[in-house]
């Protein structure tokens, strides 16, 4: 019963209205600054982003966590692990997100190629933060 009402209603929360003609981010110049463990910020285009937007009076509805090339990853357990979840080119972009009725999932920053975009970093840090 919970499908037959949920799963058309997540549907319809994240259908997408179509991408602007020419893109606000350039996308060669946000994937030569990013750093592992970025946080790029998206400007959604689904009804659930502009339910986001609308809250939180920010265009940012969506963001994922930069985690760079699986052979760059220095720690072999954890690229593995990052290697079952994502099945596209060892050299893609990766990022770590969250998207409403598919769960968490590993995908590559390209798919966000033409959206327009921000890069979140933090600053001060110390190490052991």
């Amino acid at each position: 019963m919970f499908d037959f009402i949920s799963k058309p209603l997540i549907n319809w929360l994240n259908s997408e209205r179509s991408a602007r003609k020419y893109p606000l981010s350039d996308y060669e110049r946000i994937c030569y600054e990013l750093k592992p463990c970025d946080v790029v910020l998206i400007e959604g285009r689904t009804r659930v982003s502009d339910v986001i937007g609308w809250i939180t009076q920010s265009p940012w509805t969506h963001a994922a966590l930069y985690i760079g090339r699986i052979h760059d990853i220095e720690d072999k357990e954890l690229s593995e692990i990052i290697s079952n979840h994502y099945d596209g080119d060892a050299a893609d972009r990766l990022v770590i997100e969250s998207i409403l009725g598919r769960g968490t999932l590993v995908q590559s920053l390209q798919a966000y190629e033409s959206e327009h975009m921000r890069i979140c970093r933090p600053s001060r840090l110390a190490l052991k933060d």
